[in-house]
């Protein structure tokens, strides 16, 4: 978990940087989020995390542009500011989920256990 909020860090670090928030957006997730598959991310944030995939991913390529910067290009201001606001979002709710301890897992064995943990 701990990659993962790395990469949204980085990415929040791009978007506050200086310049149009369209340049800052395809840089935050072109640089740190996009190639993130839907199965690395926590399962509460995943449909958000994918919609916002979709959104940055749905213009064909033009050129030597990519999806990704003609997607953006094509945008509105307000467009790229809500999607750069979801990346906030959901890093804020990556650092709340990277404090949960993953939950503990039953392990079978076929040893015998010591007498002295047994009480036995």
């Amino acid at each position: 978990m701990q990659h993962l909020t790395k990469r949204f860090e980085s990415a929040v670090r791009e978007l506050v940087a200086d310049g149009p928030v369209k340049r800052r957006l395809v840089l935050a997730f072109g640089r740190h989020l996009d190639d993130l598959l839907i199965p690395d991310i926590p399962e509460p944030l995943r449909e958000r995390f994918a919609a916002l995939h979709a959104a940055l991913h749905r213009a064909e390529p033009i050129g030597r542009e990519g999806r990704l910067q003609v997607s953006v290009r094509k945008m509105s201001f307000a467009e790229a500011t809500a999607h750069a606001e979801t990346i906030v979002e959901l890093y804020a709710d990556v650092v709340r989920n990277a404090d949960r301890a993953e939950p503990l897992k039953v392990v079978h064995s076929e040893e015998k256990m010591p007498r002295y943990q047994t009480g036995g």
